[in-house]
């Protein structure tokens, strides 16, 4: 058959269209005009069971003059009444109506410590809570205002744009330290224990008292302590202080390195390297990352974060007691890391912790 003689013919499927609130407009007045379901099938280019199924749907109870009932078609009750039945699509929420569980991710998410969906959803297994879905979910409720915080509440925020890779250059200030680009590949590799990141957490403009955190590479173990002024002299007598309680050996072997950035509190790489216990023998190797590169040492900048959990920008640490330093660093050593499959540094770590007592006495 030519395809020149056919009418109404339309070669290319409508699937999927769904009929718009002017098309509605539109069968609404033809109505009025007495015309048929296949007349506005035809007008609109549709099939006349969908033209007669709209009108179905969309007809509502009318009252006359004489108070008689009719049912008529009417756009704007069609329209709304497709908006409600589209909000209803898709598979139902996983979470359901358990207010309870929404309730303990809220708290464990929005609270003080702000934990991560995945830490959360760990903590309440642990707890022997059940939680029927995994963190991604999590995420998707978040960003959907499902649990009641925006990705805004979450300790990371929402995902920011990154920043354009600045060229790598070698540090003037710090000469008799080892540059990062000699650094063996067992230990970019965080095969074996015994690797630190170290880096300072500072207080508000003019306080002279900061934090000086290291970071274990391979489990994330963290050690935190307070530093009267940011100078490479308290950092010294603080490896001092740590080598003369764990003794010379036991320092070595615990830190086989130290990795940090370019800060003057770290220019005086040979006393930092050198033992206060044996003289003329290293107790550690000082490795230094490159000018602006903070993803080097990225392992020590996340424990940072985590640090400014209880300490937001502008904090005094004049105040803090080691003790409480502690306590920290052990609900970070405890805190369910998902690049451990929800294991903890604590748990990592199980094999040289006994290593860090003195350390917390």
């Amino acid at each position: 058959m030519n395809q020149d003689t056919q009418t109404h013919c339309n070669s290319v499927a409508r699937k999927g269209k769904h009929i718009t609130f002017c098309e509605r407009q539109q069968i609404e007045r033809w109505l009025r005009e007495k015309k048929s379901i296949t007349q506005i099938a035809l007008l609109l280019d549709r099939n006349r069971v969908t033209i007669y199924r709209e009108v179905k749907r969309g007809s509502v109870m009318q009252l006359k003059h004489d108070l008689t009932v009719y049912r008529a078609y009417r756009a704007q009750f069609a329209q709304d009444r497709s908006n409600e039945q589209k909000s209803a699509h898709g598979p139902a929420l996983k979470i359901g109506s358990n207010y309870q569980l929404a309730a303990q991710l809220f708290d464990l998410m929005g609270g003080k410590l702000k934990h991560s969906p995945y830490a959360a959803r760990k903590i309440l297994i642990r707890s022997g809570i059940p939680c029927p879905f995994c963190s991604r979910t999590i995420y998707n409720y978040v960003y959907q205002g499902i649990i009641g915080i925006s990705p805004h509440d979450l300790i990371q925020g929402p995902r920011k744009k990154r920043k354009k890779p600045v060229c790598k250059r070698l540090s003037h200030n710090h000469t008799g330290a080892i540059s990062i680009e000699k650094r063996p590949d067992s230990i970019n590799q965080r095969i074996e224990f015994g690797h630190f990141e170290m880096d300072c957490v500072v207080g508000p403009p003019g306080s002279k008292c900061v934090l000086l955190v290291l970071t274990e590479r391979s489990t994330r173990f963290q050690l935190i302590f307070r530093l009267r002024r940011k100078t490479s002299h308290c950092v010294v007598q603080l490896l001092n202080r740590l080598e003369r309680r764990l003794g010379a050996n036991r320092f070595a072997s615990i830190f086989r390195s130290i990795t940090t950035d370019n800060g003057c509190e770290f220019a005086d790489s040979a006393s930092i390297s050198s033992s206060c216990l044996a003289t003329n023998k290293a107790r550690t190797v000082h490795y230094v990352a490159h000018p602006y590169c903070a993803s080097e040492r990225g392992s020590n900048e996340n424990a940072n974060r985590f640090i400014r959990r209880f300490f937001p920008k502008g904090s005094d640490f004049s105040r803090v007691s080691q003790t409480t330093l502690n306590a920290i660093a052990l609900w970070m050593n405890r805190y369910p890391r998902a690049i451990f499959n929800g294991k903890s540094a604590w748990h990592m770590a199980h094999s040289f912790r006994h290593y860090f007592t003195p350390l917390f006495a």
